[in-house]
């Protein structure tokens, strides 16, 4: 089968509407969620993009990988899952928006036969570069169209959008300052919930694209955000639900559709990626195929964060 992650940046699993959030910033995602398996309680290893992914892609933590903050480059002795599903003889394609996903920060190139992080846009128009979701788009589609038929494919596409400054985008305002009363962060969530519109509406346009028979999708984000919860604007720094728990479902040809309390987490997400296709868990990775080999519901779950430069 194939196999499809697609995943958002600093996307909150309570500001969807699957997750009952009041104002319509994800009608396609919450379309597909009526088709697949949502996961109410899904937490990160961490709350920062680049050792999240890692964690994920690896089903190692953080701390022993030592990709524990943003730049810190995954050591090359360790195996990812697009490696294993390249070895398989997939077809391996990836295309990333957000600058500590370069490859030459994270290491997370490895085991894709397209890794597209040829991105140069400077976030706030000063540092650290990134991609918009209509680029995202735009090269998903190309490589979808062009991708070798013969092999099954095996697909990894990551939008920032929701990532801070937060743009207020025309077509895509969903609420509005007086829907968050009494909220210190009202006005940020206003320009959040139409960045995650806008994301909603791009990831329908790659969802069109897909092939449509033994595909299996993974939806979700590496983190939430901070937006003056606990005194606290961002993510990386703190622990809270807010930058923990992140949205995500499971969606294919054999899923029922439905709702779970699994308790899931970051490192789950590699052995839940081979499970799709048949393929075996390496017994160093630490995490459970959700499907397959579930955990059990009192399962004791550490998530990790360290001070210093992010």
């Amino acid at each position: 089968p194939n196999v499809i992650v697609i995943s958002v940046d600093t996307l909150r699993a309570d500001h969807l509407g699957m997750y009952g959030h009041p104002h319509d910033t994800s009608p396609n995602l919450d379309a597909l969620a009526e088709e697949s398996l949502v996961f109410d309680d899904m937490l990160t290893e961490i709350p920062l993009t680049g050792p999240a992914f890692c964690s994920m892609m690896t089903s190692l933590y953080p701390r022993i990988i030592g990709a524990t903050r943003n730049g810190l480059r995954l050591p090359d002795d360790v195996e990812t899952v697009a490696q294993i599903f390249q070895n398989a003889n997939y077809e391996t394609l990836c295309v990333t928006s957000n600058w500590t996903l370069k490859r030459k920060l994270s290491g997370l190139d490895r085991g894709f036969d397209v890794y597209e992080d040829d991105f140069h846009k400077k976030r706030w128009g000063l540092i650290k570069s990134e991609r918009n979701g209509d680029e995202v788009t735009r090269i998903a589609l190309k490589l979808l169209e062009n991708r070798d038929k013969e092999k099954p494919l095996f697909a990894w596409f990551h939008f920032s959008d929701p990532h801070a400054p937060y743009k207020n985008r025309r077509l895509h305002r969903v609420s509005k300052k007086s829907d968050y009363p009494g909220d210190k962060g009202a006005k940020i969530k206003v320009r959040y919930d139409s960045e995650i519109h806008y994301t909603d509406a791009q990831i329908q346009k790659v969802l069109n694209a897909l092939p449509t028979n033994e595909t299996y999708i993974i939806f979700l984000a590496d983190h939430g955000e901070s937006i003056h919860e606990h005194d606290y604007l961002g993510h990386g720094r703190r622990i809270y639900q807010t930058g923990l728990r992140v949205p995500m479902l499971i969606n294919g040809p054999d899923i029922e559709p439905g709702r779970t309390d699994l308790p899931a987490r970051g490192v789950d997400i590699a052995p839940t990626l081979l499970g799709f296709a048949g393929l075996p868990v390496p017994e160093a990775m630490r995490g459970r195929d959700l499907l397959n080999d579930p955990p059990l519901a009192d399962r004791a779950r550490v998530m990790e964060t360290y001070g210093g430069a992010v």
